[in-house]
């Protein structure tokens, strides 16, 4: 899995963010779009770690301690921009 997220941006990197989330959580696809807050989904601090674990998994790469705040784990759309830089810098897809 690793490199998953690597070089996507955009909705590109939602929508793929969108699916390594909804492994985490008891949500389904309807219930989580991009804007919907990730704690009404089911996000615990116990599933924060599991999906941080998963998304540095996905881009092969730790993340800077300064991104893993609850205002990143927000939503989606929070989500994708606060780790966009990191995995447009990983690799091109």
């Amino acid at each position: 899995m690793a490199d998953a997220l690597a070089g996507r941006t955009g909705d590109a990197l939602v929508a793929a963010l969108r699916e390594l989330v909804l492994r985490q959580l008891p949500a389904t696809e309807a219930e989580l779009g991009p804007d919907s807050p990730l704690r009404e989904a089911g996000l615990t601090s116990l599933r924060t770690v599991a999906t941080l674990v998963a998304i540095e998994d996905a881009l092969g790469r730790d993340l800077p301690p300064e991104l893993i705040t609850a205002e990143t784990f927000g939503s989606l759309r929070t989500l994708a921009a606060a780790i966009e830089p990191v995995a447009a810098a990983t690799g091109i897809r």
